[in-house]
């Protein structure tokens, strides 16, 4: 036999081999399915997805494993997933696993098949969820606040946020008050402090005199604190207590 052709085959068994493990041991569902979505294939990881068995997968239309208000948007072939979507599988117990899916088309047996990648995502939906949670918790805690609060930034003293305490505090709307141009509406003319955004760890208590909407003069002890959020240097600004109020 010709060396070259040796080569060749060897070369086409070592791809092929190379192949089934990728497929066995892919921690994603995979999925080969024909043109009209019934499975002609899978992996390890789609039978754990499902809990069943290859044999038992096999044969079943795509639209048996997913939940049913899903069933009209399973891969066909004018469907096929441009990058990655999102939706739901449906396991053997019922259960609904969130997962994102892959699509494309490939050449099968001779014919033209459609390969799905299926990943489980229920972790980081609960990583999403309790992120959610855990900042809606701390909303509430500062718009809630029975003290009054702000964050400013501290390159623009432009205002970023302000509790409902606040708001009640110098008279002014939501709207109003995180529309103003700078913090010095509230504050009145400020000796700048080129030092200050250097230290994102500054606590600094003091007093301060702050204007109303109605011009009341106000004496307060206040605590300030400066923090990096997000790319810029914020200042985060609570209301001890009013000492004074006047005209």
């Amino acid at each position: 036999m010709d060396g070259t052709l040796i080569n060749y085959n060897y070369e086409l068994q070592e791809r092929e081999r190379l192949f089934h493990t990728i497929f066995d041991n892919s921690p994603d569902a995979i999925f080969v399915e024909d043109l009209d979505g019934n499975v002609l294939d899978v992996n390890p990881s789609a039978c754990e997805l499902h809990g069943l068995r290859r044999d038992q997968l096999i044969g079943k239309n795509a639209a048996e494993l997913v939940p049913p208000e899903y069933r009209s948007s399973v891969v066909r072939p004018d469907k096929i997933i441009d990058g990655e979507v999102e939706g739901f599988s449906l396991s053997v117990d019922g259960r609904r696993i969130p997962v994102s899916i892959r699509s494309c088309p490939i050449p099968y047996m001779g014919t033209t098949a459609i390969l799905l990648q299926v990943r489980d995502i229920s972790e980081r939906r609960r990583t999403e969820e309790a992120l959610r949670e855990s900042e809606a918790r701390y909303r509430l805690l500062f718009e809630s606040n029975p003290q009054p609060m702000w964050v400013h930034d501290l390159k623009t003293y432009r205002f970023i946020a302000a509790n409902d305490a606040a708001l009640r505090l110098y008279r002014y709307s939501r709207d109003e008050f995180l529309l103003m141009d700078s913090i010095d509406v509230i504050l009145g003319p400020r000796a700048e402090d080129p030092d200050l955004p250097k230290l994102p760890n500054l606590v600094e208590m003091s007093t301060a005199r702050h204007r109303r909407k109605d011009g009341t003069m106000l004496t307060v002890e206040l605590t300030q604190h400066t923090m990096r959020l997000d790319d810029r240097m914020a200042a985060f600004v609570m209301i001890n207590r009013v000492i004074s109020a006047s005209r």
